[in-house]
C-alpha cells in the first residue's frame, strides 16, 4: 500500500461462494506479499456544461478490481476490460457534476481472484474532486522562437480559487489567437507568429487533440511558429460560455533569426594572429552563409581584459567590421558579440557571442585521420594536422600567418596536399616501417608583412609506424554443412598490419574465431565474415567470407597417377556445393572431417597410409594418401556419404619399380672400337588406359663417336630391363641419358617420366695390371694382396694360376672392355712357368660389387712344381682393326709382375697340449703360404685366437678344457684346403715327483717334477709358472737349487742333504681357480756318514733371562657369526660379526689379512630383515673385504637364517686351515611382535634400565607445579629399584619389572596422574653407528671415507629382544688394530667418540665391556682419496682436472680451494689446475658442515720437454698452406692432462688458466747459409689442445714480399722446431725436432703474350727438385701447346717451358687462356695468361699504301688477284671450319691474386737474371674476355 490511499479492512463478499479458512489465508498471504498502487492518489476534475466532459484514466499497478464511486451524482467510473477478459486494471474518470460547486467523491478499487471467483479484502482507494476553474495561464518551454525553424508548443494550465491545478483539461474547448503587442511598433498581428495546428506540423498530438483538430476545434495545446522577428502575443480563452468571466491568458513571445557565428565557440589566438569570422543562419533545418554587412545586426569587441604585463590602454584584439576580421594585439582576453540595431530587440540574450583569448603558445601536438592513430597504411591517404597549445593546454586557433615547419621523409611519405601556413598536410604513406615526423612553430607574418620569428621556437616530434595493408588469406573459406561432425578449424594467414589483431564474427552461430586468427565452423549452415582489426588502428582490417554449405559434388583433381615403388602418392579431393538455380560453384577449403571410403580393384599394389588420411591443401579440401608397395595398377575408389547422399569418384593409379642404371652404375670407359653392353632396370611402365603414350629413348650429345643399338632379348630379358649395345667409333667422352615414361594425356595428364645419366668414354689405354686371381672360401674376406702393391706376389708352385689382365686409362679408370687390343704374354723362366698360348686371352665378365660388370682378360699360367720367381709380362701391340686412330700416343704399353712360387702352408706344431690358464700365450708358427691367411676354429669357446699377421703367427689363450682342430686357409694361393692343427686345452690332473729318497748328507740328488693332464700327458714346464707351481720342504734338512739345463716337459732340482733327519717333500700348484693340487709326499731321509758325533761340546753355565712377546700365528680352522641375540623384536637393530674358533681369534686376528679375506653374507628371508654392512647409514658401501662385520634390521615376525662365506683372495697364503678355498657359518634368528595394547596410538612407554644404573625423570611440568613420584610396592618386584622422592631412580642387581607412580600437584586445584612401567635387565649387546652422512652423486656411491673428514661414533646398548636401553653404566674400552691412520678420543657427550682421518687406509674398531668382553663391537673404518685423479708423478706443466662426488644434502658442490696457488694456479670455481712450478700444494674440497677432505700434490721438475709431430705432414711457405702443429709435453708419457673434464672445466683451461702462457715456442732453418730468420716466413705461439692433453706450438705462414719468396724457391734445408718453458729459459740442451720443408715454386710472370712473329714463349719456374718433379704445366685449351720442359744449365733450380700455338687465330678468338702451374707438394696454383697481340707500326702502313697505289694502276692484275683472294678465302674458310669442329674450348675464369700487372713484365721490379723480356705490354682485356669471345671480333685490331 502507498500513500496514494490507506486500505480498508472490510468484510467483503464472494461471487460464488466463501473459500475454505486454509485456501483464504494462503491468499491473505500471498496478496500480503504484493502491495499494488495507483497511478494517482488525488484527481481535481474542471466542471463543465458542455458535452464531452473531461475524462480521467486510473489505473492500477497488478492485478483484477472491480470499480466503485461513492458518489455518482459527482464522478462516474466505467472499467476497461483486456483482450476481452473480465480482468480489468484500469478505469476511467468522468466529472458528472451539474452544479458548479465543489464536489468530492471516493473511488475505490477492490481485487478479485478469478481462479478462485473470489473478491479479496484488498482496496485501493482514490480521492477525486469536481471543482469550477478560476484561472487558466499558458505554459512554454521557451519565450524566445527563431524565424523558419521548429514551432513551439503551447499548453494550457486551469487552477482553482485555491490555486490547485486540474489534473486534465482534456477535451475542453479553448480559444487560441494572436494580440496586439503594446510595447512594440503597430503591425498587422499576424505577421510576427502563427498559429499551426498538429496535423500542418511533423509532430504527434495526443489522441484527443487530433480528434478535436478534425472538427475544427481547439484544444488546451497548441503550436506557434515564426514569420519573421520581432515580439509578438499570443491569447486563450474558455470556450465554454459558462467560463465567459474567466479571464483569458496572455504570453509574450519573441522571434528570432536563427543566426550564429563560424566559428561559435571561444577562440584562442597568438599574438599577430588573426580570425577572420563568418556569420550563418538556420532556415527551414538549412544553414545558409549572411553576407556582410548585416541587415539587423552589428558586430562588436567588448570587454577588453588585458593581460597582467600588457599595455592597459591599449585593446586585446582589433575588429575589422567589414570582413568580421579579429587581429589579436597582446595577451588577454575579450568577447565579440552581435549587437541588434533595434532599440526595443537589444535586450533579447539570444544573440550570439564568443569569448577571445589571446595566448602564448605552449606545445604542439599532431593529430591523423582516418582513424586518429599513428599506425598507418602503405598506400592510404592521410590528412595529417598540426595544433597549436597555448600553456595551460588549451587548443589554439591556427591561421594563415602562421608558420609551421613540417618534414616529411620522402622515402616515406608523398605530399600531396600543404596549407601555407603547414597546418594541414594531405600526405600518402609509401613505404613500411618507423619513421619520426617533426614540426616547429618559427614565425608569424603580420599583415604588413613583416615577419616576426618566435622567441623560443615550439617545436614536436611524433613517431609514426606504418604497415603493410591488411590481407587475409585465402579469400574465402568454405566447408561443408556438418552438424553431428567435428568442428572444422582453419587457421588463417594474416599479411601485413602490426601483427596484433583482434578479430570478430559477424555471425558466430556460423563461424567462431579465436584471438589467433582460427576460424572454427561446420555444424550451422550460413554464412559469416571474419574481420582482423589492427589493435594498433581499427581502422585498419581485413576481411573473409566464411561459407558452411551443404555438399553435393566431389572430384579427384587431375594428378599423378604413376609413382615409384616405396614412394607415397597423394590424392587430391575436391568437394563443392553447387547451387541449383544459379549453378554457381563453391570449392570447400577444408572437408577433411568427412569420412572417406576408399576401395581398391587390386589388392597389394598399393595400401593405404592411416597416418595420412585426409589432409587438405591449396587446391583441395582433403586427401588421402596410398603408398606403392608392387609393381601393376588398380583402380581406386574414393566415396563419402552425408546425409544419406552417396558421392564418389575414381582414379587409376601404377606403381613401377625404381629406374636405375645397372651396367655401368655410372660411368663406362672401352677403348676403340670396343663395345658397352649398357642394362637399364625399372622406370614406368606403359600406361594401362593408354598404352600408345609410352616412350624410352636413349640420347647422345654426339652421334658420330659412337653407335647405338638396342638389344631385345625378349626370351631372356628381365621384366622392364632396357638393354643398348654402345659401340665406340671415336675417342671421346660423352653423356648418355635414358629416359623413360608416358606422354600426357586425358587419362593421365602429369605422367611420371624418369630419366638417368651415364658417362661413356672411349680413350687408349695408358697402363695395365696383372694380378693372380684368387678364389676363397665361402664367407672369407678377399686375399688383401692386390691393395698391397706388393712387387713380390705369391702364387702356387703346385698349382696353375689364373692371372687377371685389367687395363686403364691415363686417370687410373679401369675398362669395362678391351676385347679390341691385340696383346702378347711373356714369362722370363719357361722352366718355372709358361703360357700354352701366348697371343690369346679369355674376356671375363667380373662383378666389381656395386652390379657394373667389367670385362678382365684371363690367362692360364702352367707351372711346373719348381720353387722360385718369374717375371710374367704383358704387351699391347696394337688394335684388331687395320685402321687404328692417328692419335694413339706413345704411352706405356706393357705391363709386368713378379711371381714367387711357392709352397702350401703349414702350422707347427701341429699337435700340441695347452695348459688352461689366461696367462698362457700359445704361439703357432705359420710356414710357408702366402702370407696372408685366415684363421678358423672348430671350436669357438675353446681358446680364444689372435692372428698375428706380422709375424706370420697365431697366438692361442685358452678358456675352456677341450679339444680342438685349427685351421688356416691361404687367401692368397689357390684353395685345396686348410692347413690344421690338433690341440688340446687341459687342466691340471696331478703332479708327479722322480727322486731317490735316501741321500747321504752332503751328497746330492735329481728332483724332477711334472704336470699331468686327465689324458696323462705331461705339460710343458713353460707353464709351470703359471701353475704356481713349487717344491715345499717340511723342514730345512735339505736344500734344493734349479738347474739351468731343462727338458720342455719337466722341472729338474738338485737336492742338497745339509742335515741328518728326515723330511717330506712335495711338489704344490694351483690352477687358474686357485684350486691347490699337491703331489703325493715323498718321504726324504738323509743318514750321516759313518764316523762319531760331536767331536766337541761347549755348554754355558747359566741361562739369560728376557722380555718376551708371545704371538701365536695359526690357520683358520672354521669360523661362526657372532649374534648377540638370536630372538629379536620388529624395528631394531642388532650387529653381527664373524669370529674364529676361539675367542681369541677376533676380527683383528683376520679381518687386515694381507692377501686378504672376502666375507659373502646371504640370508634366506629377505622379508624378515635386512642385512646391511656397516656406515650404511651414513652411504658408505664397503667392499667385501671390509664386510667381516654387518648389522641386521628387522621387518616382520618370522624366522630367517644368516649365512656368511668367507674366502681366501689367494689360495697359496695358507691362511685357511686344510688348504681350503672358505669357509662358511649359519644362524638362525626369530623376530616377533613387540607386546602392544589393542589401540596402537595410545601405546604407553616404559623405561628400560641397565643393573646397578641410575636414571633421573624429567617432566613437563617441573617448576609449575609440585611433582612427586614413588614406587609401587607390588610383590615380588617391590626390591628391583629405589626411587628418593625427587625422580632418581636407581637400580640393583636384580633384573625385573617395577611400576613408577609419578603425581603433580598442580597451583588450582587440579591433580595429575600418571603409571608407568620400568624394567631391570642386563646387557645384552652394544652396536656403534656413525655419522656424519655423505652425500655422492647420482650413480654413484663411497667405499671409503674420505681422507679429513670428522667422524663421530656413537655406542648404543640393546637388551635380550633388541630393546634399546634408556640409560647407561657400562664401561668400554676401545682399540685400535693401528694407530697411524685414525686419530680418535672422547666425545662431548655419553659413550661418544670423535675420529679424524689423517690418511689412507683401513682401521679396525674394536669396543667392549671392560665387565664382560663378550658385549663387544667391531667396525671397519676404511679411508681413501675423495679427489680424483691421482696426483703422482705431476710435472711441472701437467693440467689436473680435480672432481670429487661428494655432494651436501641439497645435491650441490662444495667449495674448491689450493695452499699454494703459486706452485698449483687453480680456478677455485671449476676445480681444475695447472702445475707452475715445483713444489708441494694441497688441493681441499669443502662442503660446509659436512666434510673438508684434501689430496696433497707434488709438482716435481720438468726433465726435459719431449716434441712430436705427424709424420705424414711438413712445413711449406705457400700462403695457401695449412697451420702446422708441433706437439709438446713435458714428461714421457705423452700427455700433460690428468684426469676426466667437464665442459666447465675445458672453458676454465682456455679463458682463465691460460697454460700455454708456460711455454715459448721457437723455429729455426738449419741452413745456416741462408740469411733468412725463419720469424720472417713464420709465425709461431703456443697453444694448448685439450684433444690430445698436450701443448702445441702453432706454425703459420705469414704473408711473403717477392723477393722473399723468390729466395726461398730454390732453398735446400729444413726447419728446427724447439720449445722452453718460462721458468727454465736460461737453461742449455733443449731438445730440437727437424722438421722436414719444401719451398714453394716461384713464378715471376702473370701473362704471355704471343704474336704472329713470335708464336712460341716460355714460361719459367724455380723450385727445388723435389717440388719440380711433381710439377704439373699444362694449357687450359688445346690451342697451346706445352711441350715438355728443360732444366737450366746457369740458373739451379730453373725449368723452362715451352708454350707454343696450334692456331694463332683460334687464339685470339678464343676466351682467356691460361697456363695452369699447380704441385701437389705445395699445395699451390698458379695460373699464367696467354694474350695474342696483332702487330702493325705506322711504317708499315705508309709501305702499304704506296704499294697500293701501284698495284691499283693495272686493271688485269686488279682482276686476277681478286679472283685468286676469293678462291684462297674460300679454301681457308671451308679449312678453318672443318679445324674449329675439332677443337675443344674449356674456358677457365682466373682472377689473378697479386693485382693487376701489365701483360709480359711486371712493372715493379726488373726482370730477374732467369726471364727472357717480353713484347712491350698491350691493353689488358681478360675482363672483357671473360664474357664474351664473339664480341671480340666486331673490335677492330688491337692499338
Amino acid at each position: 500500500m502507498t500513500d496514494s490511499g490507506a486500505s480498508r479492512p472490510r468484510r467483503s463478499r464472494p461471487f460464488v461462494g466463501r473459500p475454505t479458512p486454509r485456501v483464504a489465508l494462503l491468499l491473505q498471504c500471498l496478496l500480503g506479499t504484493l502491495a499494488n498502487k495507483l497511478n494517482v492518489p488525488q484527481v481535481l476534475l474542471p466542471f463543465g456544461r458542455e458535452p464531452g466532459r473531461v475524462p480521467f484514466l486510473l489505473e492500477a499497478q497488478r492485478g483484477c478490481y472491480t470499480w466503485h464511486s461513492t458518489h455518482h451524482d459527482a464522478v462516474t467510473v466505467e472499467p476497461l476490460y483486456e483482450n476481452g477478459t473480465l480482468c480489468s486494471q484500469k478505469a476511467v474518470l468522468i466529472a458528472e457534476s451539474s452544479q458548479p460547486i465543489r464536489l468530492s467523491s471516493i473511488i475505490l478499487a477492490r481485487e478479485i481472484v478469478f481462479g478462485f471467483i473470489i473478491v479479496t479484502d484488498h482496496e485501493l482507494r482514490c480521492d477525486v474532486k469536481v471543482d469550477v476553474i478560476h484561472s487558466i495561464e499558458i505554459i512554454s518551454r521557451t519565450r524566445e522562437l527563431y524565424v523558419d525553424d521548429s514551432p513551439l508548443e503551447l499548453m494550457v494550465r486551469a487552477l482553482d480559487a485555491e490555486g490547485n491545478t486540474f489534473s486534465s483539461l482534456a477535451g475542453m474547448m479553448f480559444e487560441w489567437s494572436v494580440a496586439q503587442d503594446k510595447e512594440s511598433a503597430r503591425e498587422e498581428l499576424s505577421s510576427k507568429i502563427r498559429i499551426l495546428k498538429y496535423s500542418e506540423a511533423e509532430y504527434s498530438p495526443p489522441v484527443y487533440i487530433a480528434e478535436m483538430e478534425k472538427e475544427e476545434k481547439q484544444g488546451d495545446m497548441i503550436l506557434v511558429s515564426g514569420i519573421r522577428t520581432g515580439a509578438a502575443v499570443v491569447k486563450v480563452r474558455i470556450f465554454e460560455p459558462f467560463y465567459k468571466n474567466v479571464a483569458a491568458a496572455l504570453i509574450r513571445l519573441l522571434v528570432l533569426e536563427n543566426i550564429f557565428l563560424i566559428p561559435s565557440h571561444d577562440i584562442y589566438l597568438l599574438v599577430g594572429a588573426y580570425i577572420k569570422y563568418r556569420v550563418a543562419k538556420m532556415v527551414q533545418g538549412r544553414m545558409t552563409e549572411v553576407e556582410f554587412p548585416l541587415e539587423h545586426y552589428t558586430l562588436e569587441m567588448q570587454d577588453h581584459r588585458i593581460a597582467f604585463n600588457g599595455s592597459l590602454s591599449g585593446k586585446v584584439a582589433l575588429l575589422d567590421e567589414k570582413t568580421a576580421t579579429v587581429t589579436a594585439v597582446q595577451l588577454g582576453q575579450t568577447n565579440l558579440v552581435f549587437v541588434h540595431k533595434n532599440v526595443h530587440m537589444r535586450s533579447v540574450s539570444g544573440l550570439p557571442n564568443c569569448t577571445i583569448y589571446v595566448v602564448e603558445p605552449g606545445f604542439l601536438d599532431f593529430t591523423v585521420q582516418p582513424g586518429d592513430r599513428w599506425s598507418l597504411e602503405v598506400g592510404q591517404v592521410y590528412v595529417i594536422t598540426v595544433e597549436v597549445f597555448d600553456k595551460s593546454s588549451t587548443k589554439v586557433y591556427i591561421s594563415d600567418n602562421l608558420r609551421i615547419m613540417f618534414q616529411f621523409l620522402q622515402e616515406y611519405f608523398e605530399e600531396q596536399l600543404t596549407t601555407v601556413n603547414g597546418s594541414y598536410h594531405v600526405v600518402k604513406a609509401l613505404k613500411s616501417g618507423v619513421v619520426l615526423i617533426n614540426a616547429s612553430l618559427i614565425s608569424i607574418i603580420y599583415q604588413n608583412k613583416n615577419i616576426q620569428l618566435i622567441k623560443f621556437p615550439v617545436v614536436h616530434q611524433q613517431e609514426v609506424k606504418i604497415y603493410f595493408p591488411i590481407k587475409l588469406t585465402p579469400n574465402f573459406l568454405a566447408f561443408p554443412h556438418h552438424p553431428m561432425g567435428i568442428l572444422y578449424r582453419y587457421k588463417v594467414q594474416v599479411e601485413g598490419g602490426s601483427g596484433n589483431f583482434t578479430w570478430t564474427s559477424s555471425n558466430e552461430t556460423v563461424a567462431v574465431v579465436t584471438t589467433k586468427g582460427v576460424v572454427t565452423a561446420g555444424q550451422v549452415r550460413g554464412n559469416s565474415t571474419v574481420l582482423a582489426r589492427d589493435v594498433q588502428n581499427p581502422f585498419r582490417y581485413g576481411e573473409i567470407k566464411i561459407y558452411v554449405l551443404k555438399l553435393n559434388k566431389m572430384e579427384l583433381l587431375p594428378f599423378h597417377a604413376d609413382v615409384e615403388i616405396g614412394q607415397i602418392i597423394e590424392i587430391p579431393i575436391a568437394m563443392y556445393h553447387v547451387n541449383k538455380e544459379t549453378k554457381e560453384v563453391i570449392v570447400f577449403t577444408d572437408c577433411s572431417h568427412l569420412l572417406l571410403h576408399l576401395n581398391m580393384d587390386k589388392q597389394g599394389v598399393f595400401t593405404l597410409l592411416k597416418e595420412g588420411i585426409q589432409r587438405p591443401g591449396p587446391t583441395h579440401c582433403s586427401s588421402t594418401h596410398i603408398a606403392a608397395k608392387s609393381l601393376g595398377h588398380t583402380l581406386v575408389t574414393v566415396s563419402v556419404t552425408e546425409y544419406e547422399e552417396y558421392l564418389e569418384s575414381s582414379a587409376t593409379f601404377a606403381a613401377y619399380e625404381p629406374l636405375k642404371a645397372v651396367n655401368p652404375v655410372e660411368v663406362a670407359l672401352v677403348t676403340w672400337r670396343s663395345a658397352k653392353e649398357m642394362v637399364f632396370e625399372g622406370g614406368p611402365c606403359p600406361w594401362i588406359l593408354e598404352p600408345s603414350r609410352f616412350f624410352l629413348e636413349l640420347s647422345m650429345e654426339k652421334t658420330e663417336k659412337i653407335e647405338l643399338t638396342q638389344v631385345r632379348l625378349p626370351a631372356k630379358r628381365k621384366q622392364n630391363q632396357y638393354i643398348y649395345r654402345v659401340l665406340c667409333l671415336d675417342l671421346g667422352e660423352q653423356a648418355l641419358t635414358f629416359r623413360i615414361g608416358n606422354h600426357p594425356g586425358i587419362l593421365n595428364p602429369s605422367p611420371a617420366v624418369e630419366a638417368v645419366q651415364v658417362r661413356f668414354m672411349c680413350a687408349h689405354p695408358a697402363s695395365m695390371s696383372v694380378t693372380p686371381v684368387y678364389k676363397v672360401p665361402a664367407g672369407a674376406q678377399p686375399c688383401p694382396l692386390p691393395q698391397h702393391n706388393k712387387q713380390l706376389i705369391p702364387v702356387s708352385s703346385l698349382r696353375d694360376t689364373v692371372l687377371e689382365l685389367a687395363v686403364f686409362d691415363q686417370h687410373r679408370r679401369k675398362f669395362d672392355n678391351f676385347s679390341s687390343l691385340m696383346l702378347e704374354w711373356k714369362s722370363s723362366n719357361e722352366t718355372l712357368a709358361h703360357f700354352e698360348d701366348y697371343n690369346s686371352v679369355e674376356m671375363v665378365a667380373k662383378d666389381d660389387g656395386s652390379g657394373q660388370t667389367r670385362l678382365h682378360g684371363h690367362q692360364v699360367l702352367k707351372v711346373h712344381q719348381l720353387k722360385g720367381t718369374v717375371l710374367i709380362g704383358v704387351n699391347f701391340v696394337g688394335y684388331s682393326e687395320n685402321k687404328s686412330p692417328k692419335e694413339l700416343s706413345n704411352s706405356p704399353r706393357s705391363a709386368a709382375v713378379e711371381l714367387l712360387l711357392v709352397d702350401d702352408v703349414t702350422i707347427l706344431p701341429e699337435n700340441a697340449t695347452i695348459y688352461n690358464h689366461p696367462d698362457v700365450k700359445e704361439i703357432f708358427s705359420l710356414v710357408e703360404g702366402s702370407g696372408y691367411f685366415l684363421v678358423n676354429s672348430s671350436e669357438q669357446d675353446i681358446v680364444t685366437i689372435t692372428y698375428m699377421e706380422a709375424e706370420s703367427s697365431v697366438q692361442l689363450v685358452p678358456v675352456h678344457p677341450g679339444f680342438l682342430t685349427l685351421e688356416v686357409y691361404d687367401l692368397c694361393l689357390a684353395f685345396l684346403g686348410p692347413a690344421v692343427a690338433y690341440l688340446r686345452v687341459s687342466d691340471i690332473q696331478e703332479l708327479e715327483l722322480d727322486l731317490i729318497d735316501k741321500v747321504e748328507i752332503g751328497k746330492t740328488v735329481l728332483v724332477t717334477v711334472r704336470a699331468l693332464s686327465p689324458s696323462k700327458r705331461p705339460f710343458r714346464n713353460k707353464y709351470f709358472r703359471n701353475m704356481e707351481l713349487k717344491l715345499q720342504l717340511a723342514s730345512a734338512i735339505v736344500t734344493l737349487t734349479l738347474m739351468e739345463e731343462q727338458d720342455k716337459y719337466s722341472e729338474n732340482y738338485i737336492l742338497r742333504a745339509v742335515a741328518i733327519g728326515q723330511t717330506t717333500l712335495v711338489a704344490v700348484a694351483r690352477d687358474k681357480m686357485g684350486r691347490k693340487f699337491t703331489s703325493p709326499p715323498r718321504q726324504i731321509e738323509v743318514f750321516p756318514p759313518f764316523r762319531l758325533v760331536p767331536e766337541k761340546m761347549t755348554l754355558i753355565p747359566t741361562n739369560m733371562m728376557q722380555d718376551e712377546v708371545h704371538i701365536e700365528v695359526v690357520q683358520l680352522r672354521a669360523v661362526r657369526i657372532l649374534a648377540p641375540a638370536t630372538r629379536l623384536i620388529t624395528a631394531t637393530e642388532m650387529p653381527v660379526y664373524v669370529l674364529g674358533v676361539t675367542s681369541t681369534q677376533t676380527p683383528f686376528s683376520f679381518s687386515n689379512a694381507n692377501p686378504g679375506l672376502t666375507f659373502h653374507w646371504s640370508m634366506s628371508k629377505r622379508d624378515v630383515l635386512d642385512l646391511v654392512p656397516r656406515h650404511s647409514e651414513v652411504f658408505l658401501q664397503l667392499p667385501v673385504e671390509n664386510n667381516f662385520a654387518m648389522v641386521v634390521h628387522t621387518k616382520a615376525a618370522g624366522r630367517t637364517s644368516i649365512k656368511v662365506t668367507v674366502r681366501c683372495m689367494n689360495s697359496s697364503s695358507g691362511q685357511l686351515e686344510g688348504d681350503l678355498l672358505e669357509l662358511s657359518d649359519e644362524v638362525q634368528i626369530l623376530v616377533f611382535e613387540k607386546l602392544q595394547l589393542f589401540f596402537p596410538e595410545c601405546q604407553p612407554e616404559r623405561i628400560l634400565m641397565p643393573m646397578n644404573s641410575q636414571f633421573r625423570l624429567h617432566t613437563n611440568r617441573e617448576g609449575a607445579a609440585f611433582v612427586s613420584s614413588r614406587v609401587l610396592r607390588c610383590f615380588p618386584n617391590s626390591s628391583v629399584i629405589e626411587e628418593d622422592g625427587e625422580g632418581l631412580l636407581k637400580a640393583g642387581s636384580i633384573a625385573g619389572t617395577a611400576v613408577l607412580e609419578v603425581t603433580s600437584v598442580e597451583p588450582f586445584g587440579v591433580n595429575q596422574t600418571t603409571i608407568t612401567g620400568v624394567q631391570v635387565a642386563p646387557v645384552t649387546y652394544l652396536r656403534m653407528s656413525s655419522r656424519p652422512v655423505l652425500y655422492t652423486a647420482r650413480g654413484r656411491t663411497l667405499a671409503a671415507f674420505p681422507v679429513g673428514v670428522s667422524l663421530a661414533f656413537t655406542v648404543q646398548f640393546y637388551n635380550s629382544i633388541g630393546e634399546k636401553f634408556h640409560t647407561h653404566n657400562t664401561q668400554l674400552h676401545l682399540a685400535l688394530n693401528r694407530d697411524d691412520l685414525l686419530l680418535i678420543g672422547p666425545g662431548s657427550g655419553n659413550y661418544t667418540y670423535m675420529a679424524q682421518a689423517v690418511s689412507t687406509g683401513v682401521t679396525l674398531l674394536g669396543i667392549w665391556d671392560r665387565r664382560h668382553p663378550g658385549v663387544a663391537d667391531y667396525v671397519p673404518v676404511a679411508v681413501e682419496h675423495a679427489i680424483e685423479p691421482d696426483t703422482q708423478h705431476t710435472l711441472v706443466g701437467d693440467v689436473i682436472c680435480f672432481r670429487t662426488h661428494l655432494l651436501n644434502h641439497d645435491g650441490e658442490p662444495g667449495i674448491w680451494m689450493i695452499s699454494a696457488d703459486n706452485i698449483l694456479q687453480t680456478d677455485t670455481g671449476t676445480g681444475v689446475g695447472v702445475a707452475r712450478r715445483p713444489g708441494v700444494a694441497t688441493v681441499f674440497h669443502d662442503i660446509p658442515g659436512v666434510v673438508k677432505t684434501y689430496r696433497e700434490v707434488v709438482v716435481n721438475a720438468s726433465s726435459r720437454l719431449t716434441l712430436s709431430y705427424d709424420l705424414k705432414t711438413y712445413l711449406t711457405n705457400s700462403p695457401s698452406s695449412a697451420v702446422f702443429k708441433l706437439f709438446i709435453t713435458t714428461g714421457r708419457n705423452g700427455a700433460n692432462l690428468k684426469g676426466s673434464c667437464t665442459s666447465s672445466q675445458a672453458l676454465a683451461i682456455t679463458t682463465i688458466l691460460l697454460p700455454e702462457t708456460l711455454v715459448v715456442c721457437h723455429v729455426q732453418f738449419s741452413n745456416t747459409l741462408l740469411d733468412i730468420p725463419a720469424s720472417k716466413v713464420f709465425h709461431v705461439h703456443a697453444g694448448f689442445s685439450m684433444e690430445r692433453g698436450a701443448y702445441v706450438c702453432l706454425i703459420k705462414v705469414r704473408p711473403q714480399s717477392e723477393g722473399l719468396l723468390q729466395a726461398l724457391s730454390v732453398a735446400d734445408t729444413s726447419v728446427y722446431g724447439w720449445a722452453t718453458l718460462v721458468s727454465e729459459r736460461s737453461k742449455n740442451g733443449m731438445q730440437r725436432t727437424l722438421i722436414p720443408f719444401i719451398p714453394a715454386f716461384y713464378v715471376n710472370q702473370s701473362e704471355l703474350v704471343l704474336s704472329h712473329r713470335q708464336d712460341v714463349g716460355e714460361i719459367r719456374v724455380l723450385g727445388v727438385d723435389r717440388v719440380l718433379e711433381k710439377l704439373e704445366v699444362f694449357p687450359s685449351s688445346p690451342v697451346l701447346v706445352v711441350s715438355g720442359h728443360r732444366h737450366s744449365s746457369l740458373t739451379p733450380g730453373l725449368v723452362v717451358y715451352p708454350v707454343r700455338v696450334v692456331n694463332f687465330t683460334s687464339l685470339q678468338q678464343t676466351s682467356p687462356v691460361f697456363i695452369n702451374i699447380c704441385c701437389v707438394l705445395t699445395s699451390q696454383s698458379e695460373a699464367v695468361v696467354v694474350r695474342a697481340l696483332k702487330e702493325k707500326s705506322g711504317a708499315d702502313q705508309c709501305e702499304d699504301s704506296s704499294v697500293l697505289q701501284k698495284f691499283l694502276g693495272s686493271h688485269q692484275t686488279i682482276l686476277f688477284t681478286l679472283f685468286a683472294v676469293l678462291a684462297s678465302t674460300a679454301f681457308v674458310f671451308l679449312a678453318y671450319n672443318a679445324f674449329l669442329n675439332k677443337i675443344q674450348t674449356v674456358p677457365v675464369v682466373y682472377v689473378p691474386t697479386l693485382g693487376a700487372p701489365q701483360p709480359g713484365f711486371v712493372p715493379t721490379r726488373s726482370p730477374p737474371p732467369f726471364m727472357s723480356p717480353q713484347s712491350p705490354p698491350v691493353q689488358n682485356r681478360l675482363q672483357h674476355w671473360l664474357w664474351s669471345v664473339r664480341h671480340e671480333r666486331s673490335l677492330g685490331h688491337v692499338p
